[in-house]
């Protein structure tokens, strides 16, 4: 009987036990179940260890944490915060989520707060915090069978990534609205999140970039899935070539013998590049002053080598949602360079006004090229410095 009994017994803790894992196992189900249907949750975040400091910055760090997104090694996704102190404060003058624009990231590129908004921001109090795509964590040696995973890589799983880092940044900094601000294709997003969560937006930063009015029509070609920031001429190599001998020695040898120095020759690659930008400065200005090469290769040399192609083939932006942007009156500055064409710096007025009207303040820098606002000659004084007042008469998040 006493045996009988201990089986019993046995049996009953056992039966607790399965009961216990089946339970927390269906929670952990239905939590995955909402955190998928939301994007992601913000848990999934882990910090990368280590703690990035600034020669020209002392004082300022960055904290980098990155979440997987999908069972690809491409589906992960990363966030650099930059702030003043080795401990970020509790009570900073805003919080800002910055979308880099087209092949670019979210790590700082130009250790000098003059070239850098993340540096400039977190200098003078502002929690500042940048997003990594997927697109960071595609090598540039991907094979075209891998880059395959970039396929299904629409706007919309772009979105839930910000999403979840959104809910992130709120988490971490204990502010439920955030100042969300972008450059470029990174403006479309930023536009983008806040039609859809305006609760959480405490205003908009548009740093040359607009609302697409319109998208290529049809889809991708087949087999295509990626855009190559390099090109037939400027190939990959030579890319970083040039990049690195700007950086290592601008008035050293061209890489290119037609030109004096290396520098001369990265200032003519960027004024000429034509297509969507022109071929007049469009891209960036520095035979104008507007720019220098050695920040410019910096920036260009952080750049990551692929972007989805479905996306240019995308248009967000219905009525419904232009419409709920507009309702939501968030307070938005928008800056717009003049170079890429005659008419760009009017959309991007315009997005700005289509998106906050009479709320919208919109500053047109004339003779600047594109990457002049993010890290031009006088992106300090013209482009962070009036951000930064309008962020302080805002007040905090």
């Amino acid at each position: 009987m006493v045996e009988c009994g201990g089986a019993i017994d046995r049996a009953r803790r056992l039966s607790v036990i399965f009961f216990a894992y089946a339970l927390a196992a269906a929670i952990a189900a239905w939590a995955a179940g909402i955190a998928r249907a939301n994007g992601g949750a913000p848990a999934d975040f882990a910090p990368v260890a280590g703690m990035r400091s600034f020669k020209q910055a002392p004082g300022i760090h960055e904290w980098r944490f990155v979440a997987r997104r999908g069972p690809s090694p491409f589906d992960r996704i990363g966030l650099e915060r930059v702030a003043r102190g080795k401990t970020p404060a509790a009570y900073p003058a805003a919080v800002a989520l910055y979308l880099p624009g087209t092949f670019m990231n979210g790590a700082v590129a130009v250790d000098d707060p003059r070239y850098s908004m993340p540096l400039f921001m977190a200098g003078r109090g502002v929690d500042f915090w940048s997003f990594d795509y997927r697109t960071h964590f595609v090598p540039a040696t991907a094979t075209q069978s891998q880059l395959g995973a970039m396929a299904g890589w629409t706007d919309d799983v772009f979105l839930a990534d910000i999403e979840s880092a959104a809910r992130f940044v709120e988490t971490a900094t204990g502010h439920p609205r955030i100042y969300i601000a972008g450059f470029s294709r990174g403006a479309e997003f930023a536009y983008l999140f806040a039609a859809r969560h305006p609760r959480q937006v405490a205003g908009v930063i548009i740093l040359d970039g607009m609302m697409p009015s319109a998208a290529f029509r049809g889809n991708p070609p087949p087999g295509r899935y990626a855009d190559d920031v390099s090109g037939q001429r400027l190939t990959w190599r030579r890319r970083e070539a040039l990049m690195r001998a700007v950086i290592d020695d601008p008035d050293g040898p061209a890489p290119l013998p037609r030109f004096a120095t290396a520098r001369a020759n990265l200032e003519h690659v960027v004024y000429a590049t034509d297509g969507f930008f022109g071929g007049h400065g469009g891209l960036a200005n520095p035979l104008g002053g507007f720019s220098d090469a050695v920040v410019l290769a910096h920036t260009m040399a952080a750049y990551d080598r692929y972007w989805p192609v479905v996306q240019d083939y995308e248009n967000p932006f219905n009525a419904g949602t232009r419409s709920a942007l507009l309702a939501a009156r968030l307070p938005l500055i928008a800056f717009a360079s003049t170079n890429i064409g005659p008419h760009w710096s009017e959309k991007v007025a315009a997005s700005a006004r289509a998106a906050a009207g009479g709320n919208a303040v919109v500053v047109t820098l004339n003779g600047w090229g594109h990457l002049d606002v993010i890290c031009g000659t006088h992106a300090a004084a013209e482009v962070f410095t009036p951000t930064l007042q309008w962020l302080r008469r805002r007040g905090a998040n």
